[in-house]
């Protein structure tokens, strides 16, 4: 019994153990080997799933394997806030989420996500670059506040709504219950378009449609198309009212845990993952809407009688009215951008 006992330990001893961090054991001469998490809320399909599959596989790879992570895509984790409070707690390592998921750590940062707040896409993702110093000061109170570090953003279309009734001004969605992230920035635009908000986390927005809960959505079209939007819902509409911007991160502990060729290795898979997907996600946005269109719903534009400036207004009112606090960072995005 005791050579059995004996024999397991050193069974135990010889072949390594996971500790904190993910962090595999190894032997003087090796590199260690991180075994980490990334949850998320996409389907694998959409742009934002592909993105992190990318990110983790470039990863591993400037790593020469010393960060292996396993994916958790559709909430198979949780819902948005608890995936991002499980990549705040050091449960989860990596995350992509939306600027206004991110208030409910940091408040202020959810104005990222304020409809209307740039004129172009190109402004939008001069914002959200790394050498923006409107980002940097964001990530610095982001890794002070809240325990997470963003390791950039992309770019995955502007966000339009769909309903299965056409919508042509705020005044067509008065007593219509629309589906809004259940973020306060999110309901506010919700709100402000003229709709009921309604919030529901995403993984519960197809039987929302289906039952009645909600009467309709509003997502990038990506989204759309990789949940097939198009089976669910006749018209959408182009309001382009907040653009779909992805904000990456990682726990800070977790990061600083690892070692200094590791941590660089993280960043250049952030920084490389942005710009790629950014670019993917400029390229492909009409590509996808056409296959929208192709594949059955009704896309009415501003030459169609959309009465984007009616939004615009509507919005910003009620922007103002909800989030009075947010004025010096307004002030702060306008001067940046040159307004």
């Amino acid at each position: 019994m005791k050579k059995l006992l004996v024999l397991l330990l050193v069974l135990i001893m010889s072949a390594g153990f996971v500790f904190a961090n993910g962090q595999e054991e190894a032997a003087a001469d090796e590199k260690p080997v991180f075994h980490w998490k990334y949850a998320h809320m996409n389907a694998e399909a959409n742009q934002s799933g592909q993105m992190a599959i990318w990110f983790c596989e470039r990863l591993e790879e400037l790593t020469d394997g010393g960060i292996q992570t396993k994916i958790y895509p559709n909430s198979q984790l949780g819902s948005m806030i608890e995936q991002l409070e499980m990549v705040a707690t050091g449960t989860v390592q990596f995350h992509h989420d939306t600027w206004g998921n991110l208030g409910s750590l940091v408040d202020e940062l959810q104005a990222f996500d304020t409809p209307y707040l740039a004129k172009s896409v190109e402004d939008y993702v001069k914002l959200n670059s790394p050498e923006s110093p409107i980002f940097q000061e964001a990530n610095e109170k982001f890794i002070n506040q809240a325990g997470v570090r963003l390791l950039g953003s992309t770019y995955g279309g502007a966000r339009c709504l769909t309903c299965n009734f056409p919508i042509y001004s705020p005044d067509d969605l008065k007593g219509v219950k629309i589906r809004a992230i259940p973020a306060p920035i999110y309901v506010t635009a919700v709100e402000g378009m003229g709709a009921i908000a309604v919030p529901v986390d995403w993984v519960d927005v197809p039987a929302a449609l289906s039952t009645g809960v909600v009467e309709g959505q509003e997502n990038p079209p990506s989204t759309m198309y990789a949940v097939r939007m198009q089976d669910m819902q006749k018209y959408m509409m182009d309001t382009k009212h907040i653009a779909a911007i992805g904000p990456m991160m990682v726990n800070e502990e977790a990061f600083q845990s690892l070692p200094a060729d590791y941590q660089e290795a993280v960043l250049q898979a952030g920084r490389e993952t942005a710009e790629k997907f950014t670019e993917q996600g400029i390229r492909e946005e009409q590509e996808i809407i056409q296959k929208l269109i192709d594949e059955g719903m009704t896309f009415i534009t501003a030459e169609d009688g959309l009465d984007v400036d009616a939004f615009k207004a509507s919005v910003d009112k009620k922007v103002a009215e909800n989030f009075p606090q947010y004025a010096d960072f307004y002030a702060e995005v306008k001067e940046y951008l040159g307004y």
